[in-house]
């Protein structure tokens, strides 16, 4: 199948569609607001006009902090009319992260949210603004504007910009389906973060080969509780559901809020990663919501427990889906069958979705044969083409042929599924043997009570390096250390199993709910420093 065959040149196209179509289907349902695909498509055309009168050229970049809501898809499809590029920071990201993204894009505009949880947005961003020159305009939304010279996204919207229309028009046809669209930056677990510019075309093809996955159409209702300066909130769920023209509930993630929409709201879509499906399930109110409209269930971003897979199969859906994704092909790259039992929904991330290739290599890019742990390497239609203004990071990356190196180890198993088996630098060795953390994880999450774990390497005087584990049980669960490393002999060679255990509630997260390896690595960095005294 070749998803590209009748595919729409800009992703905002996709909304003139729907009102061609079915203009009064609702897009949005936020809060108490229910908005249609004509209202969206008009406020779009608004928030363009405005654009361009403020200036705004092809190719400039408009920042913006946002939870899943209205403005942000505003921002999105208008920036898609005008051949704008937008890229986000994270509602909980550090000043000195948010300026270097303002500055690594080179963002002439701010679209921020006026406050939320402990944070004030307006009192950061004033102390960012001076170290960021390229922001010229900023946008307060939800709130009133306090910043000098900024104006709220409701005021833009209130206004009527009708002597831009023909403008607008003339813009439009001047972009191709190739040009960049969003700048995604990756966490910087391995660096500072790198800048993915995806196209309308890596969007769009992304999101068709998702639809197909999932059997998903028009009359679907998602649900986006995702961080929208990722993947996950800005292609996989959010362009989506604008490309099939479907409906999408809009709120930040909630355990309980999010069980509570999905009645409320009928979902037959549910996209979360496996720490958001526990929260779930270890809520005492969970069996009170009632989740039969959900026909489609997917799981991603870690690795799943059995216990999680199981209840998630039992009391949500049967329809249950295990997917990889990245930032650098956009979205999702591989995923199980419909009907894979529990067993390779656990171990594997199946196998490569259609128009893609993938293959997995050595450390000289030679393929390895079936079986064997190799580099995995992607190439296809969604995969970006370069890190923004980072030349040396994509050359590396990137080869002339169009395959991407992810540096994520796997190997293919007798059913021919990808079978993870972690980061190409956070292998270690003990006593000359290859060690990989996932191999590690993936067995310990075969244990009884255990919610989440992770693998860090630990100096070792004689054996070079050893593992630690870090593990989080789940609640009122105590695990024997003992007894886990009985149970892992069945699973592990001997020196494989770690040689330290570190139990906690919780593990440090990600916004996204992966867990952070390197704050777990600093600790251990800064108990050598505290011994060396």
């Amino acid at each position: 199948m070749t998803y590209t065959q009748g595919a729409l040149r800009l992703l905002s196209d996709y909304v003139v569609q729907a009102v061609q179509e079915r203009p009064d289907h609702i897009a949005f349902l936020y809060g108490d607001q229910r908005i249609t695909y004509r209202e969206f498509a008009a406020q779009v055309e608004r928030l363009a006009c405005y654009l361009l009168k403020l200036g705004v050229q092809k190719g400039d970049r408009l920042a913006y902090l946002m939870t899943p809501r209205p403005e942000f898809f505003y921002l999105y499809m208008a920036a898609s009319r005008i051949g704008a590029i937008i890229t986000g920071v994270g509602t909980r990201q550090s000043d000195k992260e948010i300026e270097y993204v303002l500055n690594n894009s080179e963002a002439r505009a701010m679209f921020i949210l006026h406050s939320m949880y402990e944070f004030d947005y307006q009192d950061r961003l004033q102390k960012i603004l001076p170290n960021c020159p390229s922001v010229k305009n900023v946008f307060i939304v939800g709130g009133q504007a306090r910043l000098e010279n900024a104006l709220t996204f409701d005021e833009i919207l209130q206004q009527d910009y009708a002597e831009y229309k023909a403008e607008l028009l003339e813009r439009e046809a001047q972009i191709s389906t190739h040009d960049g669209l969003i700048i995604v930056y990756t966490s910087g677990s391995t660096g500072v973060p790198k800048g993915a510019l995806m196209s309308h075309q890596n969007i769009i093809h992304m999101s068709l080969v998702e639809i197909g996955m999932c059997g998903a159409g028009a009359d679907d209702v998602w649900i986006n509780h995702l961080p929208v300066n990722h993947v996950s909130g800005a292609t996989e769920v959010g362009a989506t559901v604008i490309v099939s023209n479907a409906t999408q509930v809009l709120e930040p993630f909630n355990p309980i809020k999010t069980l509570e929409l999905i009645q409320r709201h009928k979902v037959t879509v549910l996209g979360q990663v496996p720490t958001m499906f526990a929260m779930q399930f270890a809520s005492p109110e969970y069996d009170q919501y009632d989740l039969s409209s959900l026909k489609t269930v997917v799981i991603s971003g870690a690795m799943a427990p059995l216990e999680t897979l199981r209840k998630m199969r039992d009391t949500m859906c049967d329809n249950c889906y295990n997917c990889l994704g990245l930032t650098e092909v956009s979205g999702l790259i591989t995923y199980t069958a419909k009907g894979d039992s529990l067993e390779t929904l656990n171990l594997t991330v199946g196998k490569v979705a259609p128009d893609f290739e993938m293959k997995l290599v050595d450390p000289k890019r030679q393929t390895v044969a079936d079986g064997e742990v190799g580099e995995i390497a992607y190439r296809g239609t969604s995969v970006i083409k370069e890190y923004f203004k980072l030349p040396e990071a994509t050359a590396a990356a990137f080869d002339k042929e169009g395959w991407f190196y992810s540096g994520d180890l796997g190997l293919i198993d007798e059913d021919g599924n990808l079978r993870m088996v972690g980061r190409s630098k956070e292998m270690f060795i003990t006593n000359g043997e290859n060690i990989y953390p996932a191999e590690i994880e993936e067995a310990i999450m075969r244990y009884p009570g255990v919610m989440l774990c992770a693998v860090v390497a630990v100096p070792h005087e004689i054996a070079g390096e050893v593992g630690r584990a870090y593990i989080a049980p789940l609640p009122d669960v105590t695990i024997e250390v003992e007894k886990l490393k009985e149970f892992l002999k069945e699973y592990l060679a001997s020196y494989k199993i770690p040689r330290e255990y570190v139990f906690r509630e919780m593990l440090p997260m990600t916004l996204l709910g992966k867990i952070e390896k390197k704050v777990l690595r600093q600790e251990v960095e800064a108990e050598l420093k505290a011994k060396k005294g």
